[in-house]
């Protein structure tokens, strides 16, 4: 709409929420490589650098009429304690470990290179009372 001699545009937002890719952000994006790598923010440029990456691949495969070769597992899990969530961890590392070191190959003539990146957090509450108030009242809760 026209405002003071300039075209005003009005945008409004109807998602829930948006995910922006770390180019977007510039020098405000974190970058994984200075962040702690056992925090959540972490994981978070992990999941920007994902976003990026992929977000890209997809550009040139549509323009090229082509598809990205990818692979994706989700999946939902509850750890009976802490200790169980580490040692979780620490077969899950080991077993991608093994996985790796088994079919890479650093000297394959036609071969491409892959980012795996495996991550997992707490799932958030989806009740209604943690909707409605903004503090937390146990770790449950976050």
């Amino acid at each position: 709409r026209p405002k003071r001699g300039l075209t005003e545009r009005v945008v409004v937002a109807v998602a829930r929420s948006f995910a922006l890719a770390p180019d977007v952000l510039g020098s405000a994006a974190a970058d994984p490589a200075d962040v702690d790598r056992l925090s959540a923010r972490y994981l978070v440029a992990l999941a920007g650098r994902t976003i990026s990456e992929v977000g890209r691949l997809v550009r040139r495969a549509d323009a090229a009429g082509a598809r990205v070769a990818t692979l994706s597992i989700d999946t939902d899990l509850r750890f009976a304690s802490a200790d169980d969530r580490a040692a979780f961890t620490a077969d899950l590392s080991e077993a991608v470990t093994a996985l790796a070191s088994r079919y890479h190959d650093e000297a394959a003539p036609d071969g491409r290179w892959h980012r795996l990146v495996v991550m997992a957090h707490p799932t958030p509450s989806t009740s209604a009372s943690s909707a409605t108030n903004t503090t937390p009242n146990t770790r449950q809760d976050l």
